[in-house]
């Protein structure tokens, strides 16, 4: 005897059903692990932190101008040191807001422009703002990192304590604005603080800043020294200067232990040719999961629902051949 056409029809229904259910899961986990990865990147880096290439202003690797150095310290509040030429130095506040916190709100009135522009932020790539001008994520140092010639307490700084070659680890930006009042972003680990001061003293070589939102004192005095140092040294003994430790160094050396020239020519390494130095890991995993992320979950979905019609063509034929020979 055979079973009833209903029967058959019923437990392909039903196999169907269970499979498509079975074959969902992996793709709402991929989802999930997905988001929950750019969670926790955009945590670690901050929303819209990091350094920044506005291309109004660019030059060159080269040159300094057109970076923006954008922190998120405390959540949600943006403090901004950039420069638009190279040499002088500006400070500006924003916000962050919206689904993901990508809404980047800026106040760029100190500067001749509109008090709330907000741009649109993509982790990991970019910032666009409603004139279309697109700021692009710098995912590591160029040459013009190496050796700030600016005979300046604002500017571009290493500290040796937490200087990493190839990252943003371990340097300061430092601007005047308004003057006499400093205003410091700044990496030891990848993610970006902020720190606010003031200078005082003849010709302003006192340099007062507030360590404490990183755990430090509250007022921390260093002596700035201009050129040949071009240095601030703190009471700990720590000196910040204004080239690449390990350039320093040979300079150092060549130089019978004295320290960088002002007008001293910058020769990159060769692992440097080609204007950027090594990417760092953080940033590197930063940059680059968000696209594999993508690739993976395609691949998933694309193998699930394969799987899927593969598996119930299978069990439909299975249904057919329902019962006893």
């Amino acid at each position: 005897a055979t079973q009833p056409a209903n029967i058959k029809l019923t437990r392909s229904r039903h196999i169907g059903v269970m499979f498509a259910v079975r074959a969902a899961r992996p793709v709402r986990a991929a989802s999930a692990r997905a988001l929950l990865l750019a969670a926790i990147l955009a945590r670690a880096t901050g929303h819209g932190a990091g350094v920044w290439r506005d291309p109004h202003h660019y030059r060159s690797d080269s040159s300094l101008a057109g970076l923006r150095f954008v922190s998120e310290s405390p959540p949600h509040e943006l403090n901004i040191v950039g420069t638009d030429d190279g040499t002088s130095w500006w400070a500006l506040k924003g916000r962050c807001s919206g689904l993901g916190m990508r809404n980047i709100t800026i106040d760029f009135s100190p500067k001749g422009g509109p008090s709330d522009a907000t741009g649109r932020w993509a982790p990991g790539e970019t910032i666009t703002w409603p004139d279309g001008n697109m700021w692009a994520l710098l995912a590591a140092p160029t040459r013009a990192f190496l050796l700030d010639a600016a005979d300046d307490h604002t500017g571009v700084f290493f500290d040796p304590h937490h200087f990493k070659v190839g990252t943003f680890r371990g340097m300061r930006f430092i601007a005047e604005d308004p003057p006499h009042v400093l205003k410091m972003v700044g990496s030891d680990d990848g993610t970006f603080w902020f720190l606010e001061g003031f200078c005082t003293g003849p010709k302003m070589t006192s340099i007062h800043f507030d360590f404490s939102p990183k755990g430090g004192p509250k007022e921390l005095v260093g002596k700035w020294a201009p050129s040949p140092a071009r240095t601030i040294t703190w009471p700990d003994g720590n000196v910040w200067s204004k080239a690449v430790p390990e350039l320093q160094a040979s300079f150092a050396v060549r130089h019978g232990g004295g320290t960088v020239p002002s007008r001293a020519r910058v020769e990159p390494s060769p692992t440097h040719a080609s204007g950027s130095l090594p990417l760092s890991l953080p940033v590197l995993v930063a940059s680059v999961a968000m696209l594999a992320l993508a690739v993976a979950v395609r691949r998933v979905i694309g193998s699930s629902s394969r799987g899927a019609a593969e598996a119930r063509q299978t069990q439909l034929a299975e249904c057919e051949n329902f019962g006893p020979p």
